[in-house]
């Protein structure tokens, strides 16, 4: 099943920069403009100019985001700004963050290479939607620089919790790098290069398949590019570097696992009116209405509750469309969903609420498109719970959508199966940093 490697990292000198938690930045795809902005303030040497650099009127086929930033991976490596490791490694690495509730809890991974297989060996199991787009430009940033900045997110299920418990020794000295990120998460790194501990990682992962959980752009864009590779190579042996890729693999059974949903906000509908629409609604759902104040954090956290409490036992969306007002729909039958779906599709994937929002609300009540899905031409995601109603208040939305999240069990069942979910389906919560660990291609070296 899943083959890993240790690998040599390019990691940032700490002899050259004083505060890491500066060069460090969130994964590129959730990287807006402004904090692009600040990025780039806040340190010479952030790794969000090799992530997403700046583009510019002037850019041209030889100068350009992609061209800069191997430019400055270059740089920085020559001038000792980042150091290669001088043994082949594993790195522990462990997140601690805090819940809604406000617990404490620590996810614990580790990040080495994985060999890149084909979505049909059953060995990698995607479970979201990937668009052209992101896979174009992350394909021109490693043609460009022959890197991996940052490491996909992978889960493998282990109940018996093999690596959490053989880990534990090494975890009692402290971290080889800690920083804390914008949200207050604090993460913390550990190079092992003990081979017992490597081989016990590799056997733990050698029976199991892997599930995506964050990063289906990129490992789509590292397959494309391991093919290029092996055109311009056709004596490859398959231990070349280009045939594996930068991975965070995580136990879905640990304690500290996490997943936050992602709220959908709907806007620029022509001739929507709401009335109408909660009248279709009624054909499919019990509808509950109950006051709401959105201006009120307790009011806005009570909803929430209440959504969870619901969602625990039956298939729940939230709605508001304005005023004092919040829905909560609840599919009276699903197996109302089958008509949506082909006769093939699993009820893993027929049933999930994010299902019953983009099939049955989106594309058949308010005739919103897969396509016009996609494209966002009708459609906004917004991670925060309280933001949603803010956007609708202010006339910047018609209607949002608030969701709880899709449970760790669904995202198994259907990966298995198969299927891919509706785009952002998942959201994981902490997000990997990058700037921890690079991986880079380098030509003629093979995987230990």
């Amino acid at each position: 099943m899943a083959k890993i490697v240790p690998f040599r990292a390019l990691r940032y000198s700490l002899t050259r920069i004083s505060d890491p938690a500066r060069v460090m930045a969130p994964p590129y795809d959730v990287i807006s403009p402004s904090l692009q902005d600040a990025l780039y303030h806040r340190d010479p040497f952030n790794v969000v100019r090799l992530i997403l650099g700046k583009t510019t009127d002037e850019d041209s086929g030889s100068n350009n985001r992609y061209t800069r930033a191997a430019a400055d991976f270059r740089l920085w490596e020559q001038e000792g700004v980042l150091v290669r490791d001088t043994m082949p490694s594993i790195y522990l690495y462990d997140q601690l963050y805090r819940t809604e509730d406000g617990q404490t809890v620590n996810r614990k991974g580790f990040i080495a290479l994985a060999r890149l297989e084909d979505f049909s060996s059953g060995v990698v199991k995607p479970h979201e939607k990937t668009l052209s787009g992101p896979k174009t430009d992350r394909l021109q940033l490693t043609r460009a620089c022959r890197a991996n900045f940052s490491p996909i997110f992978s889960l493998y299920s282990d109940p018996c919790c093999v690596l959490e418990f053989f880990t534990k020794k090494v975890k009692e000295r402290p971290g080889d790098l800690e920083v804390s990120d914008d949200d207050g998460v604090v993460h913390r790194l550990w190079q092992v290069t003990d081979p017992a501990i490597i081989e016990k990682a590799q056997g733990v992962l050698d029976s199991k398949p892997l599930f995506i959980a964050d990063g289906h752009h990129r490992y789509e864009t590292a397959l494309n590019y391991r093919n290029e590779m092996r055109e311009k190579h056709p004596d490859f042996t398959g231990k070349e570097l280009f045939n594996y890729v930068l991975m965070y693999f995580a136990n879905m059974e640990d304690q500290g696992m996490s997943i936050f949903p992602t709220h959908r906000l709907v806007h620029s509908l022509e001739s929507f009116q709401v009335e109408p629409f909660l009248g279709r609604l009624r054909e499919f759902f019990d509808i509950e209405a109950v006051p709401a104040d959105p201006a009120d954090p307790s009011a806005r956290r009570t909803l929430r509750e209440g959504l969870a409490r619901r969602g625990a036992e039956k298939r729940v969306l939230g709605l508001f469309c304005g005023g004092r007002t919040f829905y909560y729909l609840t599919i009276r039958d699903e197996a109302l969903m089958d008509r949506f779906f082909d006769a093939r599709a699993p009820k893993a994937l027929r049933t999930l609420d994010v299902s019953i929002l983009h099939r049955l609300i989106l594309e058949s009540i308010l005739q919103i498109t897969p396509e016009a899905q996609e494209a966002q031409t009708n459609l906004k995601y917004i991670k925060n719970f309280d933001e949603p109603f803010e956007q609708v208040e202010n006339g910047n939305a018609q209607l949002a959508f608030l969701m709880n999240p899709t449970r760790m069990s669904e995202v198994r069942d259907v990966a298995n199966a198969g299927e891919k979910m509706p785009q952002k389906s998942t959201y994981f919560y902490p997000k990997l940093l990058s700037g921890l660990v690079i991986n880079k291609i380098v030509e003629g070296e093979t995987a230990e």
